[in-house]
């Protein structure tokens, strides 16, 4: 009897180890996700703050105002 008690409780004890590894694991990969999709967002701000740049930058105003300096510097108006 003692020795199939004792069996048990290493056999239950190899589980559990191994449900822990398990749980580590899954841990570890939420993890990196998470700072994975930090990046991701820190990306998509910087893509965003460019685009609105670009957009600035060529917006009908500001090249209207361009080509009028141009056309002025030229002596064309």
């Amino acid at each position: 009897m003692s020795r199939k008690l004792i069996f048990t409780i290493i056999v239950l004890s190899f589980a559990a180890l191994e449900l822990l590894a398990v749980r580590q694991e899954q841990i570890n990969t939420v993890y990196e996700m998470t700072k994975l999709h930090r990046e991701i967002d820190a990306k998509v701000s910087t893509i965003d703050a460019l685009r609105i740049k670009i957009e600035t930058a060529s917006s009908p105003a500001v090249l209207h105002n361009a080509m009028t300096t141009v056309d002025e510097f030229n002596g064309s108006e």
